[in-house]
């Protein structure tokens, strides 16, 4: 590990006291902060708050405190080359395929990708390949993708140069990562990993060795995609970590990625006055979870235990759980036994249901919020809960007594008026993402080839993606949600979509 990061540096220059006259205009002082009511938030950050002043790296030419930090990430993650991103992982997901894949070339993706991915379709001239997840059988929730589907992509397009799959997607559903990039590379392709609510697992997948080697029976797969043979994995570790909204790494792990190219299309993509909060919120999450986690990761899987446990005792709550029961108190208690992963389940992420006692998904969500709890978003009839490194005991017991009065208030038997399914995994034909693009009434859409992507959000799955022709079966679906009042991207406050001049 190499000891003197961003952190170090930023607190010894903060220690000066120089008189600046270099970026930021605010110059590292709280006085104005102070007069406008915000000095006690703000005095710590202005001080911390720089550009590349003399001491100081750059982010695109790293050779001191921030190659530290990228370095540190790279032993930390068993990676052979780390990025730190500050635009977060929509960056690192744009750099690694248009760093992996010819203008005009192949991609083969899932249709549950983030929205950054297509943008880098546009950017790159480059084709998609869609690939649909499976649906969870138990749960009707979007699973991970499956090798046949994977294979049978590659068979028919053998010049694709990449694959991208999402693992874990937005409700914690895995896929498998090992098979998966045994079928990219026989095909000669790479294989990028969108990781961004996974930077996590490597810990866990650290902690089950660990115990493993004390003796304890732990059947528990590897889940991290950096030990799984994916060639390029893009973190978001504010997500579920310790850094700051908008940061994250991307780890390149085998040879067969060309490091200078990822560095290049990062630099096109990210801004030439990285943050040094972010950077710095960065080095800091790499120290902690370096040296603390063993004891992180105990408290969180133990915390997670309890909090199942309890669960599975609620009359009339339902939730997507380690053995695949569902129901009202249906579940066994031992739901959440060590490590013992549903196939294709990341438990850090906690997915509930009340529709048996009547309560919608929207419902539920504004009842835990009326008693401070907030959820990350809903789907379908469940909401989502993320856990992350900074809960704490009491987080998961509020959360338990929150259930249990709610369920309290409740009678089975109540017919619930529920929404829309918000994830789709409809078939359409497609084609390659127009260049240009204009902008026509949904209901007239019919047989058009899809510009931008339409997307409910949250969770941000998309319901088609560009590229797609839009048939009446998915128009009629967009209709539908939005009567509902659920949130859409793609479709305007008039009604308009924007597809491809010429398709």
């Amino acid at each position: 590990m190499k000891e003197y990061t961003i952190a170090d540096f930023l607190k010894e220059n903060a220690a000066k006291d120089n008189v600046s006259f270099h970026m930021p205009g605010h110059k590292g002082r709280s006085s104005l902060y102070e007069e406008a009511g915000y000095g006690e938030l703000l005095r710590e950050a202005a001080a911390w708050d720089i550009t590349e002043i003399p001491g100081a790296d750059t982010l695109y030419s790293p050779r001191g405190a921030l190659r530290n930090v990228m370095d540190n990430y790279a032993e930390l993650y068993g990676a052979r080359h780390t990025e730190l991103l500050v635009n977060g992982s929509s960056a690192g997901i744009i750099a690694a395929i248009i760093s992996s894949v010819p203008v005009g070339g192949k991609l083969i993706l899932g249709r549950n990708s983030h929205h950054s991915a297509f943008s880098a379709l546009r950017l790159g001239g480059i084709n998609p390949v869609y690939i649909r997840p499976e649906t969870d059988p138990d749960y009707n929730i979007a699973a991970g993708i499956s090798p046949y589907e994977l294979e049978a992509a590659c068979n028919e397009n053998p010049d694709a140069s990449a694959v991208l799959i999402t693992s874990p997607n937005y409700c914690g559903m895995l896929s498998d990562i090992g098979v998966l990039a045994d079928v990219a590379h026989d095909h000669g392709m790479l294989l990028i990993v969108d990781q961004a609510h996974g930077a996590h697992l490597k810990f866990f997948d650290y902690y089950a060795a660990k115990l493993r080697e004390d003796g304890a029976y732990v059947p528990h797969p590897r889940h991290a995609a950096e030990s799984l043979g994916a060639d390029i994995v893009v973190n978001s570790t504010h997500k579920t970590l310790l850094s700051f909204t908008g940061s994250g790494i991307l780890n390149i792990c085998s040879d067969s990625v060309d490091i200078a190219s990822v560095s290049e299309a990062l630099r096109m993509v990210q801004t030439t006055s990285p943050s040094y909060l972010l950077m710095a919120s960065l080095d800091i999450n790499e120290k902690i979870m370096r040296n603390k986690w063993r004891e992180i990761t105990a408290g969180w899987v133990e915390d997670l235990r309890g909090f199942y446990k309890g669960a599975s005792r609620i009359n009339g709550l339902d939730i997507v759980s380690g053995n695949g029961a569902r129901g009202s108190g249906a579940q066994d208690e031992e739901v959440f036994a060590l490590y013992r992963y549903r196939e294709g389940l990341d438990p850090t992420k906690i997915n509930i249901s009340m529709a048996g006692l009547g309560l919608s998904a929207e419902r539920l969500d504004k009842e835990l919020r009326y008693k401070g709890i907030i959820t990350e978003m809903i789907h379908g009839e469940y909401a989502l809960l993320m856990t992350g490194a900074g809960n704490i005991r009491s987080d998961y017991e509020k959360l338990l007594t929150a259930l249990k009065d709610i369920a309290s208030g409740y009678g089975f038997g109540v017919d619930v008026d529920r929404r829309p399914r918000s994830f789709d995994n409809i078939r359409l034909p497609y084609t390659n993402v127009p260049i240009e693009g204009e902008y026509v009434p949904l209901y007239q859409a019919e047989g058009r080839v899809l510009y931008d992507p339409i997307t409910t959000y949250p969770p941000g799955v998309p319901i088609a993606c560009p590229g797609e022709v839009l048939s009446m079966e998915v128009i009629s679906r967009i209709s539908d949600i939005l009567e509902h009042g659920e949130s859409i991207t793609g479709v305007d406050e008039e009604g308009m979509i924007k597809v491809g001049v010429g398709y």
